[in-house]
């Protein structure tokens, strides 16, 4: 159970970084695309997913954030993600929703090094 919940929630880690990147190129090209009702909800699904495996795998674990305080950066860090992502898509400047988007993977950066190193300080360790 642990394997299938681990790969289902880096699946969707690849995917929602996958998307992330696409959605911002569209962004900077100007293109239609993300305007598309699927380029807008596909995200939200991937995400749900990930957010959903990563508790699972934290409860199949009996991890708890308020123990792990890693944990408590990574969720932190994903919440920054979505909503740094979500500016970015609805900011009426187009370079301030460069900025923002630029700022997202920032904060993708830091989760994933998070993640990796177990500390709360990322890649900032």
């Amino acid at each position: 159970m642990y394997l299938a919940l681990k790969h289902i929630h880096l699946f969707c880690v690849a995917l929602s970084l996958l998307s992330y990147l696409a959605r911002g190129v569209w962004l900077f090209m100007n293109s239609n695309l993300l305007g598309k009702r699927w380029a807008r909800l596909l995200p939200q699904i991937i995400n749900a997913i990930l957010l959903l495996s990563g508790i699972a795998l934290a409860a199949y674990l009996s991890m708890s954030p308020v123990n792990q305080p890693w944990l408590m950066a990574k969720i932190i860090g994903l919440v920054a993600y979505i909503a740094l992502g979500v500016a970015a898509f609805r900011a009426r400047n187009p370079a301030v929703g460069k900025l923002l988007w630029v700022s997202g993977l920032v904060a993708f950066a830091y989760i994933v090094s998070v993640a990796f190193r177990k500390t709360p300080l990322g890649f900032f360790s």
